[in-house]
């Protein structure tokens, strides 16, 4: 299948791809798509710091975990970082090697050892065919957006139950 597209195209498909992790994934309170480093940056909020035992065990879990996911999956070469600041968890992940099934492996490890901390958007009455159709969606966008050079960068937010995605500069 032929993936490449026009540059509005690919904004499209950027746009969409961060409104449908923030619809998908509650736990994300904000995503930046980074055309610079081709990757994305998933900030989970929490309630207080984590300690850094805890924290330290949740990087060397989902580093193994994710490790074992790529040699599964026969991925190569993928970059992660997870980082804590100002009440957020921050991870940085590469769009060449990430997928839909990593970035639900990764929200569950974190809700796994973190949980009790994060900050969920509770959605009340959730449109489950639209979470459906956009989880469904999410790996055609990855897979467009490997293709594509990303043009720009942007950032989808949380607030109130809505999602809202802006280009990066105007922030």
């Amino acid at each position: 299948m032929d993936y490449s597209g026009t540059e509005s195209e690919v904004s499209m498909d950027s746009v969409q791809l961060l409104a449908g992790l923030l619809i998908c994934f509650p736990e994300f309170s904000k995503i930046i798509l980074d055309s610079k480093d081709k990757a994305v940056r998933m900030e989970i909020s929490v309630r207080e710091a984590p300690s850094q035992d805890k924290f330290e065990e949740t990087e060397r879990l989902l580093q193994d975990s994710l490790m074992l996911y790529h040699n599964i999956e026969h991925i190569r070469g993928g970059k992660l970082g997870f980082t804590y600041e100002n009440l957020s968890l921050q991870i940085y992940r590469d769009i060449d090697s990430l997928s839909r099934g990593e970035v639900g492996l990764i929200v569950s490890l974190i809700k796994e050892k973190l949980g009790d901390i994060i900050i969920t958007d509770d959605i009340k009455n959730p449109d489950e065919e639209l979470i459906y159709m956009q989880s469904e969606m999410i790996d055609h966008r990855i897979r467009f957006l490997k293709e594509n050079k990303i043009p720009e960068s942007m950032v989808g937010v949380r607030e109130d139950g809505r999602v809202m995605v802006y280009d990066n500069d105007l922030i």
